[in-house]
């Protein structure tokens, strides 16, 4: 996933909290492929909600950690298989 441009934008106004949300926001990907590669549906499923959800905070959208809940319900259980992306 290539940096967001809000990623520019916003850097320049509080590095600190900016530069790492857009270092984890690249990071993501190559965590979700390793964890594809180790056949790690869990990991693969928490690697693509955490990508969601940094996307969402530097394009300004609230969290919402009352969805917490559901999402570890909804969780893979199957860690043998990954499905292809």
């Amino acid at each position: 996933m290539q940096s967001s441009a809000a990623c520019a934008v916003a850097g320049s106004t509080s590095p600190n909290r900016w530069e790492t949300l857009c270092a984890l926001q690249s990071l993501l990907p190559l965590l979700k492929k390793a964890a594809t590669d180790l056949r790690r549906a869990d990991m693969v499923y928490w690697f693509e909600q955490a990508d969601a959800e940094v996307a969402n905070i530097i394009r300004g959208h609230p969290s919402d950690a009352t969805a917490i809940p559901a999402l570890i319900a909804s969780c893979p259980q199957d860690r043998r298989s990954v499905a292809q992306a």
